[in-house]
């Protein structure tokens, strides 16, 4: 096992691009999420403006 995890000497280089790897990952993640939200936020605003000014709309007619 301690042989899998040494990598031929090269474990550092391996486990710290796994690291990397990782991290980059998880950063677009938590970007991907917030943007998604964000999206989301506006969108339902933007529904939510259209819905009061059909009710507007619609008791003056």
């Amino acid at each position: 096992m301690i042989e899998f995890l040494n990598m031929g000497g090269y474990a550092l280089f391996v486990w710290g691009s796994y690291l990397i790897a990782f991290l980059l990952v998880s950063i677009l993640y938590v970007r991907s999420v917030k943007a998604l939200k964000s999206v989301q936020s506006k969108e339902q605003a933007s529904v939510s403006k259209e819905a009061s000014r059909a009710v507007r709309e619609k008791s003056l007619a």
